[in-house]
């Protein structure tokens, strides 16, 4: 996607109402859910030339979540299928299992709630005063009433109009964009509820050379949640993007064998990095670990003496 390859990303802060003190001891919470098996599988494509394909494959048993994306890169790039996302959530173990198929490693990282809930207090009450271009954003969501029934679930359909009023100077750009799309409500990713309304952090372009905006955001009607099975999202005005669409390939109900919930036999743990997290490319052994060192000492002379 040659498009979001352009844009640079960046986290800029979001001043939105901050949170009454009750709202504090539901969200984040962790969900250790009890659901019946299910395989959701959805293919995004985008509406420009030489666009990848995107496929996500959900699959749920009980407490324990699996995650795929697929990318099929289009075949004059000269760019196998490759699969770079695989995650196994195991809720009741407050763990996350992250996979690299190519290099069969494997890592983990725990789910941690109350650092959660640390970061959100910061960001409600503390966050920096900023002195960039204001930038006003409205999401309006609202049910259509319409449902479709799948199996056990019922999928609602949704429509959000997002716009955004930058002023100038601003980083973000104004526009509108409006997704219309089918939901089906499922547990929350990597088991962690973060509630609809609270200070949250946005990904947005940044100039070099410039400040961050300063982003209000003002939410209408409730906010959807679970997985989008079918639907479009496009620009209706402003900036030029392809528009997005999520179209449902595969659902099924069919018992899912447990091993796929867990590390395969064949993998080995991945490198931890000295600043925390796994390099998945490469396998934790003595060499390794020593160009990991080599790899973090030269870093570190060329931004002391560069």
């Amino acid at each position: 996607m040659k498009w979001l390859a352009a844009a640079a990303a960046f986290v800029v802060a979001v001043t939105d109402p901050p949170p009454r003190a009750a709202e504090y001891a539901d969200v984040p919470r962790l969900v250790v859910p009890d659901v019946r098996d299910v395989t959701i599988k959805t293919r995004r494509t985008f509406d420009a030339p030489g666009s990848t394909v995107i496929t996500d494959i959900l699959y749920l048993k009980g407490p324990w979540q699996r995650r795929e994306e697929i990318l099929e890169f289009p075949k004059s790039s000269g760019v196998e299928t490759v699969r770079p996302y695989l995650t196994i959530a195991r809720c009741d173990e407050r763990r996350i299992i992250h996979l690299n198929d190519a290099a069969r490693t494997f890592g983990f990282s725990n789910i941690q709630v109350s650092d959660g809930l640390r970061r959100l207090r910061s960001l409600s009450g503390t966050l920096p005063a900023s002195s960039g271009a204001v930038v006003n954003i409205t999401i309006d969501a609202i049910q259509t009433g319409e449902r479709r029934q799948l199996g056990y679930h019922v999928a609602h359909h949704v429509i959000t109009t997002t716009t955004t009023d930058a002023a100038p100077g601003a980083n973000a750009r104004s526009g509108v964009l409006i997704q219309d799309a089918w939901y089906i409500e499922i547990p929350p990713v990597d088991c962690v509820d973060w509630g609809d309304r609270h200070s949250m952090l946005l990904g947005s372009s940044f100039r070099a050379g410039s400040v961050p905006d300063r982003i209000h955001v003002d939410r209408r009607g409730a906010i959807p949640r679970g997985v989008v099975i079918e639907g479009t999202t496009r620009a209706a005005s402003g900036e030029q993007r392809p528009t997005e669409r999520v179209t449902l390939v595969e659902y099924s109900e069919a018992t899912l064998d447990r091993s796929m919930f867990a590390i395969p036999p064949s993998y080995r743990p991945a490198l931890p990095r000295l600043h925390g997290g796994f390099d998945l490319a490469r396998t934790d052994t003595i060499a390794n670990r020593l160009r990991e060192y080599w790899e973090e000492l030269a870093s570190w002379v060329h931004s002391v003496w560069f």
